[in-house]
């Protein structure tokens, strides 16, 4: 007679591992709001050599999750061209559902 062996595997949600908060905002501002955000943003990760910007971005339900990654990108993207930021130091990240499609910015 054979032996049946079960191993369960237990998942537990692991801390994000950022820096500190920067800033945090809900993606109904405009663009040029955005925009003037991440120039401080930027301005910060340059100024910390050993620094690395994430973009954490949380969307609200399923249906906006495609529209709140494609800002995080556009975000990452403007970072990189237009204000200079390595790209090896700037990444974003999809987290989860929220209760507003929000994007946070840690060091």
């Amino acid at each position: 007679m054979s032996k049946v062996v079960l191993f369960l595997l237990v998942l537990q949600p692991f801390a994000l591992d950022t820096g500190p908060r920067f800033d945090a905002y809900d993606t109904r501002i405009s663009i040029k709001q955005e925009n003037e955000r991440l120039d401080n943003y930027a301005i910060q990760i340059k100024n910390y050599p050993g620094s690395r910007g994430l973009i954490a971005v949380y969307a609200e339900n399923e249906k906006s999750a495609a529209s709140v990654k494609a800002r995080a990108r556009r975000a990452a993207r403007y970072l990189v061209k237009t204000r200079g930021v390595n790209p090896a130091r700037v990444m974003w990240r999809y987290e989860a559902a929220c209760k507003s499609n929000l994007i946070i910015l840690y060091l």
